[in-house]
C-alpha cells in the first residue's frame, strides 16, 4: 500500500483507480496501490483442473457443468480432457481467449456444484 493510505475514507464506496505507469495502479481517493501484474498476468488464459469422483457418471456430469460454464463465459473456449482410473478422474484444460475470461471462470467455478 501507498504511504498516503487513509483508512478513514470509505474505500468500498469511493475508491477510484488511476494509472500511475504501465504496471502500477493507485486509488485516487484512499491511496491504496497494487502492481497490476500481481493480479492479472498477460497470457494467463489457460485453466487446468481435475475432477475426481467414485462414479464415472458423476465425474462426467461435473465436467459437463464446468464446460457449460466455460462456454457461457467464452463461446470460443478450447477444451481438452483425459480420463484416468476408469473414468473416475478427469483432467481437463480450458483455453480462453483472454486472461479476464479465465479469471471470471475461476470465480464462478467456486459456486458450481
Amino acid at each position: 500500500m501507498s504511504d498516503n493510505f487513509n483508512p478513514d475514507k470509505a474505500q468500498n464506496r469511493s475508491c477510484q483507480i488511476g494509472s500511475n505507469g504501465d504496471n502500477y495502479v493507485e486509488c485516487t481517493e484512499c491511496g491504496a496501490a497494487a502492481e497490476i501484474g500481481t493480479v492479472i498476468r498477460a497470457g494467463d488464459d489457460v485453466y487446468s483442473g481435475t475432477i475426481t469422483s467414485d462414479e464415472p457418471l458423476s465425474t462426467e456430469a461435473m465436467y459437463k457443468k464446468c464446460l457449460a460454464l466455460a462456454e457461457d463465459i467464452c463461446s470460443d473456449v478450447k477444451a481438452e480432457f483425459s480420463d484416468e482410473d476408469s473414468g473416475k478422474v478427469r483432467k481437463y484444460t480450458f483455453a480462453f481467449t483472454c486472461t479476464a475470461e479465465k479469471m471470471i471462470f475461476e470465480m464462478r467455478l467456486r459456486n458450481l456444484r
